[in-house]
């Protein structure tokens, strides 16, 4: 049996020339090869009543704005359905003419330090549909993603030791060493490592690592933008790993640590590709499972460390 398809849809007007241009330019419809087409109508009749007509749509608010520029008299604006993002109007004619935003995969990205720069790889649904290597942490967050997940510490404390880094050491167990130690936030502004030094000490009992000094200007960065970019969250791959592995894993070090994580990434759907240019293979298997939290971030399935924590910043999630 063959099913039934849409063949045209006909819609009387008064004003063929009108009604042409009207959905032109308020829906970007053209008559030239589409399945919609006008009848000229004598005006006393009422032949509109209960017509109505549908397009689907890539950004629903760029087309609502587009529907109202032209004139459509909005009957209700985007909303929200069981079934998605919609909006309807009424043309020159009195006939419905209904938007529906077409759904797509959620798109995230994970960002990790690779070197002097930054590995990033985005996710589409399953697909990697990029990845690539940036200077600053700005070039990664021109991505278009609903979330960006990174590898850094994103909220400093201002004493003591931050509570994530703590749940995440737990968490990772015999890998555990390789959870960094957020140093409190007036070591990281010191504008020298001599300085650093000397205001851990004093305030904290103890100086701090020539390596996590080096990281301070990193860390300064993404926590500015982080406060503005609702997008961004903190997430450490090692307890991501831990997390899709559901056991600890051996060192990334290793080869058989780095075959591993490939094995685990790709049984989760995620085919990486063999290589990407400038980012070594741990780097990018790292900024993998980075996009692969940030996606369970964005589908409201990450869990924070600590347990139970509620805000955006402050906590790893996984």
């Amino acid at each position: 049996m063959v099913e039934a398809r849409l063949v045209f849809v006909a819609l009387r007007v008064r004003d063929l020339d009108a009604a042409a241009a009207f959905y032109r330019d308020a829906f970007g419809i053209s008559l030239e090869g589409s399945n919609l087409r006008f009848a000229a109508t004598d005006a006393m009749e009422d032949p509109t009543r209960n017509v109505e007509i549908g397009f689907l749509v890539d950004d629903l608010e760029a087309s609502h704005r587009r529907a109202v520029a032209a004139g459509a008299a909005v009957l209700r604006g985007p909303h929200v359905e069981s079934w998605g993002r919609a909006s309807a109007y009424r043309d020159l004619d009195g006939n419905i003419v209904t938007l529906a935003e077409r759904s797509r995969p959620t798109r995230v990205a994970g960002v990790d330090i690779a070197g002097g720069g930054w590995a990033v790889v985005v996710l589409e649904g399953d697909q990697v549909v990029d990845a690539f290597r940036c200077e600053s942490f700005a070039d990664a967050l021109v991505v278009e993603a609903d979330v960006v997940g990174v590898d850094i510490p994103i909220g400093m404390p201002d004493e003591g030791v931050r509570p994530a880094d703590a749940a995440a050491r737990r968490f990772v167990g015999p890998r555990s060493s390789s959870v960094f130690s957020t140093p409190i936030r007036p070591v990281l502004e010191a504008p020298t490592y001599a300085e650093a030094r000397r205001v851990a000490t004093e305030l904290t009992g103890r100086s701090v690592s020539a390596q996590a000094y080096a990281l301070a200007r990193r860390i300064l960065e993404v926590d500015r933008y982080a406060r503005d970019d609702e997008r961004v969250i903190e997430v450490h791959p090692e307890v991501s790993f831990r997390e899709l592995a559901e056991r600890p894993l051996e060192s990334k070090h290793r080869v058989q640590g780095l075959v591993e994580r490939r094995a685990l990434l790709e049984n989760a759907g995620i085919e990486i590709p063999a290589s990407v240019a400038r980012i070594a293979e741990p780097d990018l298997l790292d900024a993998a499972v980075v996009a692969w939290s940030a996606r369970r971030y964005a589908r409201r399935e990450a869990v924070p460390l600590p347990d139970g924590y509620r805000e955006r910043i402050g906590a790893i999630w996984r």
